[in-house]
């Protein structure tokens, strides 16, 4: 029997046209894993596109020229690979195409508890990121691990730990220390453009966000919504959040909170974080999400008010806190 491991690596070998995939409403280890896959299989002589259902912070611009996403250059694809995507569903309008006409598909996540195996092979394994699988990978097809490469990978692995804070183990840390050596980078290097780059929209909207958050549970659980027309007057998007979410965890007394953030698609994009034995996936899983155990989020329909109230409930219901 050959692993699935042997699989991802056999699969890629073999593939001559590779077309990569990620999530909607993408993040840095979409994005950077994404481009450290791109640059490994193009030193092997592949043929590599890369698509992506989304739009682009202002802190991508760390990455640098991304003019080639979403510009289709192979006629025919022998792999699509789906990297950091939980289900077929958020691959948004790429869900409907990434199978056509393709001979294999790979699905390589770290979230093990919600991602449906919807490719022919599925490499779904518990670890800090997708951009930590991929180490390994790229080990294994013996590419270079250039200073883009090292870049992405620690890029992903640096954010979806909260700079090292959730879902993180000592290989974590072994593999971004290896990273760093081999490309010469330093943390600041990466962590400076992607924290410290917020426009003065973000700011105002920071400032608008500690006015509008909301105690409950002896302030254990907090919760800060946003609705559309927030983002219209500061000239934001919802892409521009990302630290967000974390904000509340610097109190003391705070041990969850949810950002709800309205789309104007009439939906309402909801981030959930929690410290220690808390489980922000418990919560998320309640509304048909979904994510790591102290970082996770779903999707919830509805207007303002109705939408705050659910919020409200099936958090104290799940966690099991009055109110």
């Amino acid at each position: 029997m050959i692993d699935e491991f042997e699989q991802v690596v056999d699969a890629l070998f073999a593939a001559k046209n590779v077309a990569i995939y990620t999530h909607i409403n993408t993040d840095c280890d979409a994005m950077g894993s994404s481009l450290a896959l791109r640059e490994a299989l193009l030193e092997l002589g592949k043929n590599v596109d890369v698509f992506i259902n989304s739009d682009f912070p202002d802190n991508f611009k760390f990455y640098g020229d991304l003019s080639f996403v979403n510009k289709k250059t192979c006629d025919r694809i022998d792999l699509a690979v789906c990297l950091d995507c939980a289900t077929e569903s958020r691959l948004g309008k790429y869900k409907y195409t990434y199978r056509k006409g393709v001979k294999n598909t790979l699905l390589i996540d770290h979230h093990i508890t919600v991602t449906e195996r919807y490719c022919k092979i599925n490499y779904v394994r518990r670890a800090s990121s997708t951009a930590e699988l991929l180490f390994d990978i790229i080990e294994a097809l013996r590419a270079t691990f250039s200073k883009d490469i090292c870049k992405n990978l620690l890029s992903g692995i640096v954010t979806d730990t909260g700079k090292f804070v959730h879902t993180t183990s000592s290989k974590t840390f072994e593999i971004a220390s290896k990273l760093l050596t081999l490309s010469k980078l330093r943390m600041e290097d990466i962590c400076e453009p992607l924290f410290n780059s917020m426009s003065l929209g973000v700011f105002e909207m920071l400032k608008l966000a500690y006015q509008k958050l909301e105690f409950y549970s002896d302030h254990k659980f907090a919760l800060l919504m946003f609705e559309d027309s927030d983002f219209k007057k500061f000239g934001i998007t919802l892409h521009d959040l990302d630290v967000f979410p974390d904000l509340p965890l610097e109190l003391d007394a705070v041990k969850f909170d949810i950002l709800a953030s309205e789309d104007d698609k009439g939906y309402f994009r909801v981030s959930m974080r929690s410290k220690g034995e808390v489980s922000a996936r418990a919560v998320a899983e309640s509304f048909g999400g979904g994510g790591h155990f102290n970082a996770s989020g779903c999707k919830i329909f509805g207007d303002k008010e109705e939408v705050k109230q659910r919020l409200i409930d099936n958090t104290l219901e799940v966690l099991g806190w009055k109110k």
